[in-house]
């Protein structure tokens, strides 16, 4: 069974997510969710020798971190708005995401299409899981401590992968 890089991707990432979660939920260092969340992608799409491999992924984890907590700094900064700025501030990190991985990974093609869908991705998971998950979920999910507090992150996650994984070029002459 052969599964293209993009699906890889979207797995690999939302399993990272998950478990960076938890590791964070149960050892309060937050620090774990954007590290191991940003491993995924150049794992998976990297094609250089291992010592690249490795330079490059740590690169992408260092700035992926520092974009994490500088989002979270700033959305916390703003009191007066609960959609608009929080929203545009994830979008903003979305781009900063897929722009890293896009430098650094090459067969991540940074195009207007790819940018604008990540920004758009990236910026109504907030919105989303205020309005669908804590205001209109028939399951009370706020109840559970580890979605309450790291779910928004997942779903973030996983919609700036999908962005992401938009980008990816799709091998050429291969059934793939």
């Amino acid at each position: 069974m052969n599964i293209s890089k993009s699906y890889l991707t979207i797995l690999t990432n939302f399993i990272l997510a998950v478990l960076g979660s938890f590791l964070a939920f149960q050892t309060d260092i937050l620090l774990f969710v954007p590290m191991i969340f940003a491993i995924g992608i150049p794992i998976i799409n990297l094609e250089k020798p291992i010592e690249q491999k490795i330079g490059k992924t740590l690169i992408i984890i260092l700035l992926s971190t520092l974009i994490f907590f500088l989002s979270i700094i700033l959305v916390i900064s703003f009191e007066s708005d609960k959609y608009m700025y929080p929203s545009l501030i994830y979008g903003l990190a979305g781009i900063m995401i897929i722009g890293i991985n896009g430098l650094l990974v090459k067969s991540i093609n940074l195009n207007l299409k790819t940018i604008l869908l990540t920004f758009l991705l990236s910026s109504i998971s907030f919105p989303i899981w205020i309005l669908g998950i804590e205001n209109i979920s028939f399951v009370n999910l706020k109840n559970i401590p580890f979605i309450r507090e790291f779910g928004v992150m997942i779903l973030w996650m996983t919609l700036t992968t999908i962005g992401v994984v938009c980008g990816i070029k799709k091998p050429v002459g291969k059934n793939v």
